[in-house]
């Protein structure tokens, strides 16, 4: 088992100074972030840059698959901390979604594995946390109180009422220091799936509500307030710009992994974020001379790593236990479109190259994904989300339950006709979202992905609705006036003929009711196995434009998203966006929305 303290940092003042040189710290911070359901081990995509970490064998590569993290081996890390430090473990949503077991089970077989073994004294929900709204029988709530946690979200408030439903802020008393924790959950919830939230759900969207949760926690009496969030890192990094009473911001949602805190030296907030379910993120804090200093650690939890334990038996236990049904010949659950008839650790078929999705732009899983769905309606081409999260896979066998980590939705996959003016606008709205040179206006990292026959030219620091440069379809330039047959999903509580979120109307609409996405990508790969793909440059930039990065080996790391490079270095907003020492107005500020 691990037990070296070597690796953490030396200790910083908040606007990054160093700050002498060994001494306990006063309290600990653990940060569990977007574990997405991952009860067991998983793969995971790891890439080389300056500041990435742990030294990784890379070769002649720029990246590594790596597997590890897991219930039992967080809960291992855990309890280590915990036996020499007074920890106060944070965890971030998304956690109630991302796999077979998390579907079927409306998210409920998270409740034990955390409740039990992992043990956070606070939860913030991300916005896949609400994913399971999108059944008639929505149960995000009951989840949330399940959770023997306390649950913190200054934005979130019923719909009719206008109440908010939990607690903005709590502060804690740890070895004397009173330690001040606000909550924001994801403010793009309803612009992502209004079916997570229309009639139940609105989302504050402002950031003044995060520097005004603060300054109540400090009015309580908090000597130091920081922030868990799941919104995203570059909207978290603005925020620090803006919001001066928060001292650390642990981000979640983007999933990045900050080896190197982010500090921001005008109001000295340290930003950072702690990657998925196989890393853990530890921040350090002490009070000297009325100073509060800091250090940062982020434990990369692979297997036979330096810093990663031997499992916990009782949370391995309590995750078998949980999984075992899912092992089972004929599982036989059932959830919306889809029926699991075959255990999870069925192979479907083998891949030659490793199938993973950390990236911006373009993924071989996207782009399988999207054969596939074309190949099943023997469509012109296939469009779907450019989804960042998922297990990666490693060269060699495909099973059914890798493939539900990719895509854990049990929704119909669908059909329809579209204009080619229609696609070549959704695109547009898309790179607007991802490179407005404002973070706050950011969504959350995702570009449309197409099947292969699709290739897509970009010009990132364009300005609004020029960043689209060419659409081509099997290597002709979409024409504005043709129909195109377009292959993808339906999603709930949207439109009848709004498809796979794409905002539009189709035409000629053919829902496959019986169907969900990993029924068509398993029956695709058992059919052209062993499946070869790769990142080939269906998506590219412009010659005469501005460069973006498609991973973090790319460019300026740890910005995934945007990772947009201007000709001058300058990064996206480097002043505040909000003015300091003004209070926020209230009058034209809809704080609900």
């Amino acid at each position: 088992m691990s037990s070296d303290e070597s690796p953490v940092g030396p200790w910083r003042s908040l606007d990054g100074g160093l700050a002498g040189d060994g001494g306990d710290p006063d309290l600990v911070f653990a940060h569990v972030s977007d574990l997405h359901g991952q009860l067991t081990p998983r793969h995971q995509v790891y890439y080389d840059n300056p500041t990435s970490g742990p030294d990784f064998e890379f070769g002649d590569d720029d990246r590594v698959v790596e597997r590890g993290g897991g219930v039992p081996v967080l809960a291992a890390k855990l309890d280590e901390l915990r036996g020499r430090h007074e920890v106060r473990t944070l965890m971030s949503g998304d956690t109630f979604h991302g796999s077979a077991v998390t579907t079927y089970t409306d998210g409920r077989a998270m409740l034990d594995p955390i409740n039990r073994h992992l043990e956070p004294d606070v939860y913030v929900p991300g916005n896949w946390d609400f994913s399971n709204e999108a059944a008639e029988d929505g149960n995000f709530l009951d989840l949330m109180d399940a959770l023997d946690a306390p649950v913190l979200a200054n934005n979130l408030y019923d719909w009719g009422t206008g109440d908010r439903l939990f607690d903005a802020y709590e502060v804690f008393d740890v070895g004397g220091v009173a330690v001040g924790v606000v909550g924001m959950t994801n403010v793009y919830v309803d612009r992502m799936a209004p079916a997570f939230a229309e009639g139940k759900y609105r989302f504050g969207k402002h950031p003044a509500l995060l520097e005004e949760s603060a300054e109540a926690a400090r009015e309580d009496g908090a000597d130091v307030v920081v922030a868990v969030t799941e919104i995203g890192l570059p909207w978290m990094v603005q925020a620090a710009k803006d919001c001066a009473n928060v001292d650390v911001m642990f981000s979640a949602h983007t999933h990045e992994y900050t080896y190197d805190p982010i500090v921001v030296e005008d109001t000295g907030t340290v930003v950072v974020e702690s990657g998925m379910g196989e890393a853990l993120g530890r921040v350090d804090l002490r009070l000297r001379d009325e100073e509060v200093q800091f250090r940062h650690h982020l434990y990369c939890l692979t297997e036979g790593g330096e810093h990663t334990p031997e499992p916990d038996p009782e949370a391995a236990a309590t995750v078998e236990s949980v999984r075992a049904p899912f092992l089972e010949d004929d599982p036989g659950f059932e959830r919306g479109a889809g029926r699991l008839d075959r255990p999870l650790d069925a192979v479907v078929g083998r891949t030659e190259e490793p199938l993973y999705r950390q990236s911006f732009l373009e993924s071989a899983w996207n782009t399988l994904f999207n054969d596939a769905l074309r190949a099943h309606f023997e469509a012109d081409l296939a469009v779907s989300h450019g989804f960042r999260y998922g297990t990666a896979v490693p060269p060699g066998e495909l099973t059914l339950g890798q493939l539900y980590t990719f895509f854990p939705q049990t929704v119909p996959v669908a059909r329809g006709v579209a204009y080619g003016q229609q696609l070549t606008s959704h695109m547009e709205t898309f790179l607007e979202d991802n490179f407005t040179p404002y973070p706050y206006d950011q969504e959350d990292g995702r570009v449309r992905s197409y099947s292969s026959n699709v290739e897509v030219t970009i010009d990132p620091t364009a300005k609004r609705g020029r960043r689209l440069v060419e659409l081509r379809v099997d290597g002709e330039p979409v024409d504005p006036e043709e129909p195109y047959s377009v292959a993808t999903f339906t999603r709930p509580g949207d439109p009848e003929r709004d498809l796979g979120n794409c905002g539009f109307p189709f035409r000629d609409v053919r829902v496959d009711d019986g169907t969900v996405p990993v029924d068509v990508v398993a029956a695709y790969v058992e059919e052209h196995s062993p499946v070869d793909y790769g990142v080939t440059g269906l998506v590219r930039t412009a010659d005469d434009g501005g460069r973006a990065q498609n991973t973090p080996a790319d460019g300026p790391y740890p910005f995934v998203q945007p990772g947009v490079d201007y000709a001058d270095g300058e990064t996206y907003c480097g002043t505040a966006m909000i003015p300091r020492g003004n209070a926020f107005p209230d009058e034209g500020r809809n704080r609900r929305r």
